[in-house]
This record gives structure tokens, sequence and C-alpha cells, in this order.
């Protein structure tokens, strides 16, 4: 069953702490508002994120360049977590819970 996640505290309870992976990368996303993991060829992510209206909303640096801030919708589908980048409009990426 797909949980469509509308509230900071949705986002906190079935997210945030958990780690999260995609083929060779993971992050974890923290309870207090930061982004922590390695991306392909193990370089390091960091950042922070917010909660605006019904979006996830971070700001990471990765590969030595602060990527833009991106407002994202997020599901939640068993052991999947799904963040559709540009307010719902863009890219879907799919990670694991682990």
């Amino acid at each position: 069953m797909t949980t469509v996640i509308t509230t900071q505290r949705d986002f906190l309870e079935h997210v945030a702490g958990r780690r999260l992976v995609l083929e060779d990368s993971w992050v974890i996303i923290t309870p207090q508002g930061g982004v922590e993991g390695v991306g392909p060829d193990r370089k390091p992510i960091t950042g922070t994120w917010s909660w605006s209206e019904t979006y996830y909303c971070r700001s990471i640096f990765y590969d030595g360049k602060n990527l833009p801030e991106d407002f994202q919708t997020v599901t939640v589908d068993g052991d999947k977590v799904s963040f559709v980048h540009d307010r719902g409009q863009g890219e879907t990426v799919t990670w694991t819970i682990t």
C-alpha cells in the first residue's frame, strides 16, 4: 500500500533516520535536518533538509558542487521510498529503506 507523505510528522515517522540505498549509493536523512551519505564513486553527500507545505525540501553538496535546492513529493510503499523532483513534476528516484 502506497502512503503519500504530506506532513513533516509523517516524513519523520516513515523516512527520517533510516538508511536509504540505491545501487552503490546510500543516504540518511536525519530527524535533525541533515543529509549524509555516499553517492556514486564513493563521493560524499552532505546537506540539509526542511519541510515546506507538502514537500521535502533539500539542499545538498555532492561532487564538489552545491546542487540547487529542490522541493520534492514523497511516497512510501513497503520498503521503497520515492522522491519526485520539481514539486512532483520531475524525475522520480526510488530508494530502498534498510
